[in-house]
């Protein structure tokens, strides 16, 4: 996640271990503890590539971010069109962040849904890995850090006015993909693309 951050800002990362150090790892409780040291920290956008079903910890954390007035970028999720909205990018006031291939398609399995805000590309791309290398990476997760990367541009502190008018620049500069405005498969459209040629 680091790596496709830092190609597309120019900005502080904080990381935080959710997983426990395991790959099978985390628990809500974790996602919790790590939001509430960035909100000590003073970050102003958090990507969350996890999703999962609404919890009680999590509406929570959702209470405690909204009031020290932190703005997150979450992946959708790649349960399948059919699937019903995730969490949580399925929350009010968190920009829900869905994928594309090289060819501006939405991935097969993308969620879609009125949570959907921008599309960004999140397959036939490489990152690179914890073990010091490069990895091909495919789903939601990898296209949200790009966008959380884009809005972290113009955001130094949380601040509820500033972002709100990042997310409303960075729809005007979106690339519609989908029928004219905004719609459940792509949002406003493709960010932190080149237009197409």
């Amino acid at each position: 996640m680091a790596s496709l951050l830092i190609a597309h800002a120019d900005a502080d990362i904080y990381a935080a271990d959710v997983y426990c150090g395991l790959p099978t790892g985390g628990a809500v409780d974790a996602i919790v503890g790590a939001l509430g040291w960035m909100m000590q920290e003073q970050v102003a956008v958090i990507n969350v590539s996890l999703v999962g079903a609404e919890e009680h910890l999590a509406r929570t954390d959702r209470r405690r971010a909204r009031r020290a007035r932190l703005h997150r970028r979450r992946a959708v999720g790649n349960d399948g069109p059919a699937s019903p909205p995730l969490y949580p990018s399925a929350y009010a006031n968190v920009v829900g962040v869905t994928a594309v291939d090289s060819h501006r398609r939405v991935l097969i399995e993308a969620v879609r849904g009125p949570q959907v805000m921008f599309a960004a590309s999140g397959a036939d791309m490489t990152a690179a890995s914890i073990d010091h290398a490069a990895a091909k990476v495919r789903g939601t997760s990898f296209a949200a850090p790009i966008v959380a990367a884009l809005l972290a541009n113009g955001l130094s502190t949380p601040d509820r006015a500033a972002a709100a008018a990042a997310i409303d620049a960075l729809a005007k500069q979106a690339i519609d993909l989908g029928p004219p405005g905004r719609d459940l498969t792509y949002g406003f459209g493709l960010v932190g693309a080149a237009p197409a040629q």
